[in-house]
C-alpha cells in the first residue's frame, strides 16, 4: 500500500485533545487500510527556534529535525493534525516545518538556474 507520516502538531504534550484522538483513529484506520504509518509527535522533539535566515539556510539540523526529515523522505503521503490557534498553526508547529523544509531538503536548490533535488543518504 502506501507510507504515510502522520505529524501530530498540538503544541501540549501531556494531556489528550481532539487533535490526539482524531490522530489516533486516523492511524488506527490507515494501517486497518494495510498502510504503513510513522509519527512525527513535534512536541516531544529537541530543536532550537531559527532567528535569522543565516541560521535557516547554512546551520544543520539539530538529530531530532534530521529524524523528522528522513521520516518525512520516507512518506509517499504527510498528515498534518493540529488546532487552529489565533486563526493559524501552533507556533511550536511553525517552528518545526521552518527547521525541517530548509534549504537542500525536499524543496530543491538554486544552483546555476536549476533547480536541482537534495541528495538523500
Amino acid at each position: 500500500m502506501s507510507r504515510v507520516a502522520l505529524i501530530q502538531g498540538h503544541p501540549i504534550e501531556n494531556a489528550r485533545h481532539f487533535c490526539h484522538a482524531l490522530s489516533d483513529a486516523y492511524k488506527e484506520g490507515a494501517r486497518q487500510g494495510g498502510h504503513e504509518v510513522r509519527e512525527i509527535g513535534v512536541t516531544k522533539l529537541q530543536f532550537p527556534i531559527l532567528r535569522s535566515r543565516q541560521e535557516w539556510e547554512t546551520e544543520q539540523p539539530a538529530p531530532d529535525i534530521a529524524a523528522s526529515q528522513d521520516t518525512i523522505a520516507w512518506a509517499e503521503h504527510l498528515v498534518f493534525v493540529y488546532p487552529l490557534w489565533l486563526g493559524t498553526m501552533p507556533a511550536l508547529l511553525k517552528a518545526f516545518l521552518e527547521q525541517t523544509f530548509r534549504p537542500g531538503f525536499e524543496m530543491g536548490k538554486e544552483d546555476e538556474g536549476k533547480l536541482e533535488q537534495a541528495p538523500r543518504g
